[in-house]
């Protein structure tokens, strides 16, 4: 009855916002079984959906192997490629069909007069995400979940959703400590904290144009670099002691950090700002040294992860241990888990 509880809070949080996000580390994490369990779950609510690329199929146009399809109610909006309007045996009313083109059509803009199943394709870009979020707005959405088709980590930046959901599970790892190890590495960098508004201000200010910025002391300088990948060499070498924060637009992979750590580049003194935890690619053990050593990131805008949806069956037909797995994720991460399969739904109705 407690995970019961566990799954009530967190459709009771979610239900304060008005866009979610669904990713996962892998494909076939259980990401369309939660969208549907959450669909079902909130009440009194004008309800919209699109993905990023395509989900909702049949049969997995990637793996080939049954994964369930998308539910939708009546009175649902969909953002969807033209082709899949066809392709679903609902029967929809058209609002709008949008200047985004996909390899299966222009976005179109429906509302469903029939309840049935669903295929969603949407656009690949973030941009173009959230210009479909604003369309779906202006139509009366007032909850959006935007399902991840495959595993896309800036589907949970800020600038898309208001919050976030993580699928994990047997299709990841059949380790079931491999999945905490890397989930709880996921929910830290999501997790990190904002920087102070001033900070922010200036960030802002100097990006426009800019991949990499140094403020120190009395002065800014901005970089030349196109890309933030190899810019650990700059940095490094930009270093001295009045230098207070590295400014980064682009990712933070794991190869820049260990660059960073194995040079004279004093990460005590100097906090790195990105854009959000979306954009920090970096594994766990090389942010552990980083943190010991005294380093700090920032963000400018911050990541809400409001739940981790875990599915212990794998499409190979592995099923692990999901009291041992919740209790492994429950003892490193403090936000709500579920196995969304376990429930009944009347139960939460």
């Amino acid at each position: 009855m407690q995970k019961y509880k566990e799954f009530e809070n967190f459709i009771e949080e979610i239900s304060n916002y008005k866009t979610l996000s669904i990713i996962g580390l892998e494909k076939n994490t259980g990401k369309t079984t939660t969208l549907n369990y959450i669909m079902k779950a909130i009440k009194n609510k004008k309800l919209a959906i699109t993905s990023i690329g395509r989900d909702g199929e049949e049969e997995d146009v990637v793996t080939f192997t049954h994964k369930p399809r998308i539910y939708v109610k009546v009175g649902t909006l969909v953002a969807t490629a033209k082709s899949m309007i066809l392709r679903s045996d609902v029967t929809f009313k058209i609002l709008e069909i949008m200047d985004i083109g996909t390899p299966l059509g222009n976005i179109v803009i429906a509302e469903s007069a029939t309840s049935g199943f669903v295929e969603v394709a949407g656009p690949s870009i973030k941009e173009q995400i959230k210009g479909v979020i604003n369309k779906l707005n202006k139509h009366g959405a007032e909850f959006t979940i935007v399902d991840g088709a495959l595993s896309r980590k800036s589907l949970a930046a800020p600038a898309v959703a208001e919050a976030v959901v993580l699928c994990v599970g047997a299709a990841f790892s059949h380790s079931i400590f491999k999945i905490a190890y890397e989930t709880e590495n996921l929910a830290s960098l999501f997790s990190v904290g904002k920087a102070d508004f001033k900070i922010v201000r200036l960030y802002e200010k100097l990006m426009k144009e800019a991949r990499v910025a140094f403020v120190y002391e009395d002065h800014v300088e901005k970089s030349e670099a196109s890309t933030s990948i190899d810019s650990y060499k700059e940095i490094i070498s930009s270093y001295r002691d009045d230098l207070k924060y590295v400014f980064i637009k682009g990712i933070v992979t794991d190869k820049f950090m260990r660059k960073i750590l194995d040079s004279n580049f004093k990460v005590k003194k100097a906090a790195f700002i990105v854009e959000d935890g979306t954009k920090i690619f970096i594994k766990k053990d090389t942010y552990d040294r980083f943190v010991l050593k005294g380093g700090t990131i920032k963000v400018v805008d911050s990541i809400k992860l409001a739940g981790i949806s875990v599915n212990p069956w794998s499409p190979e037909g592995i099923v692990l241990d999901y009291e041992e797995l919740y209790s492994e994720l429950k003892s490193k991460i403090q936000i709500p888990i579920f196995n969304v399969k376990q429930f009944d739904m009347d139960v939460i109705e």
